[in-house]
């Protein structure tokens, strides 16, 4: 049965975090490190047809057994029977003597709904539309939910996910600046929202630099608004971090005192019209 106009063949891949598929709301099964490195590299070519010999070498590397074209063939039966198990009835991996594709016309992909909410964020930045920008630059980010690829392995699975954390991080870093400008632009609680985002994805990815620079921002911002304690709480924790002008900032906000009133609110704040 279709429920809410969803097709009950529709698998969905996720690949920002712990390996995972599913067909609707059912989870795929999927066992053993061969199977999550021969589904991940599906799953990345979005179609496009995987030569047997690149699934080979990237489960076993210069390693491989005479049999390794055969075990990646039952894996590939594995999968499929997985799928079924899940209530898929078509064909998701289509094969020939060379190699395999996933059939993808009904497939849903975390990394390219990653990819279309940044370019439509970037799309949105370039326009000068920054709280819009932060709204996708978040949500990009939502999407994931732990390292890239987490629990593959192998040396072509990480290569593939050393780039899918570096454009996280990149993503990060654009989210810090929106963040930084429309605090500037004086609309705090947006750029407040958008650098805890830049700040929680930070350091989901243990990403120090990009960390230390939210916390700094954000203690810039509560300084802004006069809320001492919270500034003193992230400048403290950029100065940790090895941020040092955090330092120097929380040396300033040391001599002002304890006598110094806290979220007084009294700056004037951007309204939305």
């Amino acid at each position: 049965m279709t429920i809410m106009g969803v097709h009950p063949d529709a698998v969905s891949f996720s690949l920002l975090g712990p390996v995972s598929a599913s067909v609707g709301d059912e989870r795929v099964t999927v066992t053993g490190r061969r199977q999550r490195v021969i589904l991940s590299l599906l799953v990345l070519a979005r179609g496009r047809m995987v030569p047997v010999a690149t699934l080979v070498d990237a489960v076993w590397g210069e390693r491989a057994p005479l049999s390794a074209r055969a075990r990646v063939a039952l894996d590939v039966v594995a999968l499929r029977k997985a799928f079924r198990a899940a209530g898929h009835s078509g064909t998701l991996i289509a094969g020939t003597r060379s190699g395999y594709r996933l059939c993808t016309e009904r497939a849903g992909f975390d990394v390219r709904e990653f990819d279309d909410l940044v370019a439509a964020a970037d799309r949105a930045a370039a326009r000068g539309e920054a709280r819009r920008a932060g709204v996708l630059y978040g949500g990009a980010l939502d999407l994931w939910s732990g390292p890239a690829l987490e629990g593959v392995g192998g040396r072509l699975t990480e290569t593939a996910a050393a780039r899918l954390e570096a454009r996280r991080r990149t993503v990060c870093e654009a989210l810090l600046t929106v963040g930084r400008g429309l605090a500037d632009d004086g609309f705090f609680d947006e750029a407040e929202q958008a650098l805890r985002d830049a700040l929680r994805a930070a350091e989901g990815a243990g990403a120090t630099g990009p960390a230390a620079e939210a916390h700094l921002a954000l203690g810039r911002l509560h300084l802004t608004l006069h809320r001492l304690g919270q500034a003193r709480r992230h400048l403290r924790a950029a100065a940790t971090l090895g941020e040092e002008r955090a330092v120097g900032e929380l040396a300033a906000l040391a001599e002002r005192g304890s006598g110094a009133k806290e979220a007084l609110d009294l700056v004037p704040r951007q309204t939305v019209r």
